[in-house]
């Protein structure tokens, strides 16, 4: 069965902490601010939200909030304060991540540029674009390997340019030239 094509959607993997995926994301967002993108951060770890997120969504296989706040230094406060129009925070473990992405998706124009931080989500749906992260920083690297076929770039190290300037957003999708 083909998966569904989320042209709008920019998916941002990387290889673990400190490999540079929310700053990526922020500076997409910034970048195409004027086009009210939505953030979206989905994380495997569960625990109690802090100051800023509201439950949208509350269940037994995932939870979903909206970030409030552009203070602090929260990823999806950052995303907020980078320029987009809306936060989600989902926390939820792998074999949930398309079902509560796809809560938050339906609820979000197809014309609107979504920017997700997901080392998850890229196995589960095919986006309009893909990046992954890596940084010398990365103490514990993750496994993406079944990532790395549907990568548009690699980048490394946030230092050195990240030629986002090659993105585009037209007609609902994301390119990258």
């Amino acid at each position: 069965m083909k998966k569904r094509q989320y042209h709008n959607v920019l998916i941002i993997a990387g290889t673990g902490r400190t490999s540079g995926k929310t700053s990526l994301a922020c500076m997409i967002i910034e970048r195409f601010n004027s086009l009210n993108p939505v953030a979206v951060k989905i994380s495997p770890h569960f625990h109690e939200p802090s100051e800023g997120l509201l439950e949208y969504y509350k269940g037994d296989d995932f939870n979903i909030f909206t970030e409030t706040s552009i203070k602090g230094n929260k990823d999806t406060s950052r995303m907020l304060a980078a320029g987009a129009e809306k936060a989600y925070y989902i926390q939820a473990y792998d074999r949930n991540v398309k079902g509560a992405f796809t809560m938050v998706f339906n609820n979000i124009p197809v014309d609107r540029p979504v920017v997700c931080e997901s080392p998850s989500l890229g196995k589960y749906i095919d986006p309009g674009i893909l990046f992954i992260t890596d940084s010398e920083d990365v103490i514990l690297k993750k496994d993406i390997s079944d990532l790395l076929p549907k990568a548009k770039r690699i980048i490394y190290s946030l230092h050195k340019n990240p030629d986002i300037d090659k993105l585009i957003f037209s007609g609902g999708n994301w390119v990258f030239g």
